[in-house]
C-alpha cells in the first residue's frame, strides 16, 4: 500500500507549470498587410484555444526585424486583436502576437509584416 501513496506524492511535488499545456494558434495574423501614411485603420488578429481549464492570455510584440523572437512587448496590446498604429511611418514594420496558457506554456505567432507606403512612393495609386 505504501507504493501507491508515492505517485500522488511524486505529482504534488512538481510545479503546476509541469501540468500547463501549450496554447494553440488556430489562425494567425495576415502574413502581409499594406497601408498608407495617414490612412492606416486595419487591424492583425489571431485565434487561439488552450486545453479545457485553462485561461489564456495575449501579448503583441514589435520587432525591428523579421522575426518573431525577441522584440519588444507593446503596451496595452494584450487582446486577440491589435489595431495597427495609425503613425506609422512609410518603410517595413514587423508584429507578432504570444499566446500564454495559465501556468506558463506560451507560443508564438508567425511574423505580420505591416507596409506602410507613402501616395506618393505607390505606383498604383
Amino acid at each position: 500500500m505504501k507504493k501507491l501513496l508515492i505517485l500522488p506524492v511524486l505529482f504534488a511535488m512538481l510545479p503546476f507549470a509541469a501540468f500547463a499545456q501549450t496554447p494553440t494558434i488556430t489562425s494567425q495574423p495576415a502574413a502581409t498587410t499594406i497601408a498608407f501614411t495617414g490612412f492606416i485603420s486595419a487591424s492583425l488578429s489571431v485565434g487561439a484555444s488552450v486545453a479545457e481549464g485553462q485561461i489564456h492570455s495575449f501579448q503583441w510584440f514589435s520587432n525591428t526585424v523579421n522575426s518573431n523572437v525577441g522584440g519588444m512587448p507593446i503596451a496595452g496590446a494584450t487582446s486577440e486583436r491589435f489595431p495597427i498604429p495609425a503613425n506609422l511611418t512609410s518603410g517595413e514594420h514587423f508584429f507578432f502576437i504570444e499566446v500564454r496558457a495559465s501556468g506558463g506554456a506560451a507560443i508564438r505567432s508567425n511574423v505580420a509584416v505591416v507596409r506602410v507606403f507613402d501616395f506618393d512612393e505607390c505606383d498604383l495609386c
